[in-house]
């Protein structure tokens, strides 16, 4: 080739080995040898150091003492007694160490002295050597660093982080990416690594076939008419649709939606029912009436009647999430530094004011009402929203861990989350905000789900699989712009994104990325991997505790076989089938404001003139107000075997997720986050103890006493719900308010109450 031809090859590189990365610092990096207790990640720079610097442990009234490092990726503290595991630890690059925060999750850096403080930025100037340092971080943790000498160092560390942490615009988010996951040896790490067996990432035909083989769902099909998203750029490639709708027939229905997002298939209920979510009508297209019998095809399925719940109603918008979460974070953070701007009197009233509890109670509410709409079995239930991209995502996912025992697994609730978020067109990027420029459409809607499955979790904690751990570290993960599964707003984007990046060479420009996609175009953007590969950024020790160990999961494959459409549910119900059932449309009914109703004009095709008008005069079931069976749940009576977990809403009932949004300013009073399991733990040796201590009281054998009550409990067999194919402990159905005091009035496992003595 001649010198200065511009013209490019491709060919393969040798990539090194991992394990063989040499890192190069710069100037102003610090040398090899000072930071060889501090495992770098390939492409990372240390840029500034000092110890020694304490670390106060949450809730314990101690302190760690280590080494204080900031890099280009993050800010580190290494403790002494970790420096002598760094050289054990595996070659799996953890993002962040159990001391460590990414640059981009801080909010605030605080430099604090006896006497004064200041909030700094990329262009404060430090004329104080501070004696704390405080790093307020938008997952609501506060973490203080104490310098045993208030010298220059100090004050160094202090002003690098400063300059580096700068609030995430594009080029800053770009350069944090980079980091972390731009260089050669991660991208090729990453690209090597396997995919989970148990994940149902729900991106090909086989992964939605799966998912309704799992289910029982026969009467759906999955179509592939959006493979190059020209119908609906917002929905997956593959969606499920019923079976007698042809691809031509359904092209015709995408223009009637907003967005062009028609009704879906979600979930099937073992009762028979079926969880279809879309987004509102387009009430000014001319509605033809061979287009009017396909829309019905899709909202009806193959059931007799369509229940459309507006989920809008009574819920808040993202705006009012959004100013409700900004309250509860000044509320929990409190003021700089001292967390002392609500006295103790106020705090619970300002609780109330922040209305946060109030959207948990609302989210929990409707879906409750779905669950309970479901179990009557035969029916449709449509999600409507007005664009089907926020709160539907909260109710079909609440929906199906109150009802579908495998969602409350490990992997069957990241499987969910994937399906009702992930691929179903959540605008993560817009909403978690990471480049600080959409204000507006900024909402916490995926915490806002989060905290409503952890209080789930604390009414029912023995039929979760998922414990508080897992739920806090994805709450936390979220915020960081590092995975795929939270930089995208659909899978048209995430795929763009995500495509190989192949290279080639020329002798002007040597090596150079060929970018099909990434968020910097033209500079060879980074891989981005899923959060579920925990491995890359959890140690081992946190991954355990992800899964509560009293429960016993299911398989993945595992759930209720469903019943055929033709059971009887309850009379009043069994009534409307059998007369509504014959040519023309079915029964069409409104949900609203927890009571069921007749919609006749909530259809546009049915009110419209035209072709499609000889559809109003159809005959109509005769209806009754409200299902017995909807009444009974909406009570609080049981619906049966099969039935769904109905929390409780009542004020008590709803408390503040404590190991979340207080562990920073309150980190001195607040213990750590532990799963149900060790509370459970915890109190079946207290009631052994307490055992001991009646049989000393009664003046009989304590050792002989507990092996009789030993035996008589190993002989019993522990109960096992069909609801939710687990063992449980028994008498625990989640009566009370308080997981704890539910705990105190519940024995272990085939154990009894102790008589107390007269």
């Amino acid at each position: 080739m001649l010198t200065g031809s511009k013209t490019s090859f491709k060919i393969k590189q040798l990539v090194p080995d991992f394990k063989d990365k040499t890192l190069n610092f710069s100037n102003t990096a610090l040398r090899s040898r000072e930071t060889s207790d501090f495992k770098c990640l390939p492409g990372e720079r240390v840029l500034q150091r000092t110890q020694p610097v304490r670390k106060p442990r949450a809730g314990r009234g101690s302190s760690l003492t280590g080494a204080l490092l900031c890099t280009t990726f993050r800010v580190a503290f290494v403790p002494e007694e970790g420096i002598a595991k760094m050289e054990d630890r595996d070659s799996v690059p953890v993002f962040l160490g159990e001391h460590d925060v990414a640059l981009a999750s801080i909010e605030r850096v605080v430099a604090v002295s006896p006497s004064r403080w200041k909030v700094l930025s990329a262009r404060s100037s430090l004329r104080f050597h501070p004696e704390e340092l405080v790093l307020f971080c938008r997952d609501l943790q506060v973490l203080r660093f104490h310098f045993e000498k208030s010298s220059a160092e100090s004050a160094e560390i202090t002003s690098a982080i400063a300059r580096v942490y700068q609030p995430s615009v594009p080029a800053s988010l770009s350069s944090f990416q980079r980091s972390a996951l731009g260089s050669v040896e991660v991208k090729q790490y990453l690209s090597n690594r396997g995919a989970d067996p148990q994940m149902n990432w729900f991106e090909g035909l086989q992964d939605w076939e799966r998912e309704l083989a799992r289910t029982g769902a026969t009467a759906w099909r999955v179509s592939s008419v959006n493979d190059r998203f020209e119908m609906a750029t917002s929905l997956p490639k593959f969606n499920v649709v019923p079976q007698r709708i042809l691809d031509t027939e359904l092209k015709r229905t995408f223009a009637h939606f907003t967005e062009g997002r028609i009704p879906r298939w979600c979930w099937h209920h073992p009762e028979g029912s079926d969880l279809l979510r879309a987004a509102s009508f387009q009430s000014n297209i001319y509605h033809e009436k061979h287009d009017a019998r396909n829309l019905e095809a899709l909202l009806f399925g193959r059931h007799p009647q369509c229940v459309i719940v507006e989920v809008g109603e009574d819920m808040p918008p993202p705006s009012e999430i959004q100013a409700a979460h900004s309250r509860l974070q000044a509320l929990c953070l409190g003021d700089i530094p001292a967390s002392l701007s609500v006295s103790d009197e106020k705090w619970l009233s300002s609780l109330e004011a922040s209305r946060w509890l109030d959207h948990v109670r609302s989210c929990l509410r409707r879906s409750a009402e779905v669950s309970c709409l479901l179990a009557e079995g035969d029916l449709a239930v449509v999600l409507q929203e007005a664009e089907d991209r926020d709160l539907n995502c909260v109710v079909s996912s609440l929906v199906q861990i109150m009802s579908d025992p495998h969602c409350r697994t490990l992997p069957g609730f990241q499987n969910l989350v994937q399906k009702e978020w992930v691929s179903a067109g959540f605008r993560f990027l817009h909403r978690n905000n990471y480049t600080r420029d959409r204000d507006k459409e900024e909402s916490p809607v995926f915490l806002l789900f989060l905290d409503c499955v952890w209080q789930l979790l604390q009414q029912f904690p023995s039929h979760f699989e998922i414990t508080e751990v897992f739920l806090l570290t994805l709450h936390d993960r979220a915020h960081l712009p590092l995975y795929s599964t939270f930089l995208f707003n659909c899978q048209r984007e995430r795929g763009r994104n995500t495509q190989h990046l192949s290279q080639s060479y020329t002798p002007v420009n040597g090596w150079q990325e060929l970018v099909n996609g990434g968020l910097a175009p033209g500079s060879g953007g980074p891989s981005f991997p899923p959060v579920w590969d925990w491995a890359l950024h959890c140690t081992p020790e946190r991954r355990d505790s992800f899964r509560n160990p009293s429960n016993t999961p299911l398989s993945p494959g595992t759930f209720s076989s469903p019943r055929q459409s033709s059971h009887p549910a309850s009379p009043s119900l069994s009534l409307q089938l059998s007369d509504c059932s014959g040519s023309g449309p079915g029964l069409l009914l409104l949900f609203s404001k927890g009571s069921l109703g007749p919609a006749p004009h909530l259809l546009p095709w049915r009110n419209a003139g035209g072709a499609a008008s000889g559809w109003k005069n159809h005959r109509r079931a005769p209806f009754r107000d409200g299902l017995p069976r909807l009444e009974r749940a909406l009570k609080g009576q049981p619906l049966g075997p099969r039935g769904p977990l109905l929390p409780l809403l009542l004020g008590p009932c709803l408390r503040v997720w404590r190991g979340c949004y207080l562990r920073g300013a309150l980190q001195t009073q607040v213990p750590p986050p532990v799963s149900s399991h060790l509370h459970v733990d915890f109190l079946a040796s207290e009631v052994e103890h307490l055992r001991g201590r009646l049989a000393l009281a009664k003046g009989l054998d304590r050792h002989g006493n507990c092996k009789r009550a030993e035996s008589r409990g190993t002989n019993r067999k522990p109960r096992q719900e069909t609801t939710n194919h687990n063992f449980l402990f028994a008498g625990n159905r989640g009566t009370g308010c308080s997981p704890e005091r539910r705990y105190t009035q519940t024995p272990t496992r085939g154990q009894k109450h102790p008589k107390l003595p007269p």
